[in-house]
């Protein structure tokens, strides 16, 4: 079990880290505040040891993740509309303000953000995972129990897949 002052530390550490993956999976902030908050509760009860911080870091991605999926999954969200690109992009604008997130700064970083968010799931966990929070491709395959090839080829698919939307996306302008 982790002492008090160090389950505030990981969470003081993390929180940003788990919301951006929440909100990347879910595109809803409150969803993703939910999710965060199971994460970071499963952390505090669980009897599991780790061996640094960065092994914590891993299995809160993990946790994060899995709940994720588990609430997509849900019958009852299936039944509901999802927030359109511009109310995600207010709701991260929203969570910077407080403090939890950070805000794209640029034109060139919104078409980005748009573009990543756009994504498939499986695509849009792996550069996340790769560009937003350093993992190697060795990491990643760990976090998210898949062999580094598949992994490589997600990343080059996404890539391409990005490559296309932002050629498009710059030539209108």
């Amino acid at each position: 079990m982790l002492s008090e002052n160090t389950y505030a530390e990981y969470v003081r550490l993390y929180a940003d880290t788990i919301l951006r993956i929440a909100v990347n999976y879910c595109k809803e902030l409150s969803d993703a505040e939910d999710i965060v908050q199971e994460a970071f509760l499963k952390l505090y009860q669980t009897d599991t040891d780790f061996t640094d911080a960065e092994h914590v870091k891993r299995w809160l991605i993990r946790v994060t993740i899995n709940a994720c999926k588990n609430h997509l999954s849900c019958a009852w969200r299936r039944n509901i509309q999802p927030m359109g690109f511009t109310e995600l992009s207010l709701a991260l604008d929203h969570a910077a303000g407080a403090g939890f997130a950070p805000q794209p700064q640029s034109s060139e970083a919104s078409a980005l953000f748009h573009a990543v968010a756009s994504l498939p799931e499986a695509y849009r966990s792996v550069v996340h995972l790769y560009y937003y929070e350093s993992y190697s491709i060795r990491e990643i395959a760990h976090i998210l129990q898949k062999k580094e090839t598949t992994i490589q080829t997600q990343l080059m698919r996404a890539r391409k897949m990005l490559k296309r939307q932002l050629k498009g996306a710059w030539h209108d302008e």
